[in-house]
């Protein structure tokens, strides 16, 4: 039960990471892996 419960908060976490990372790149914010259209970000 435990493994369950540790399995299923990994997966939520997970999907929360990349849904936050899918937003951002709609809204522009950011890398997206070209350095030559970047605003200073680094």
């Amino acid at each position: 039960m435990g493994t369950f419960i540790v399995g299923a908060i990994l997966v939520i976490a997970v999907g929360l990471i990349i849904w936050k990372m899918v937003k951002d790149k709609k809204n522009g914010k950011g890398c997206c892996g070209d350095c030559g259209s970047c605003k200073g970000c680094h």
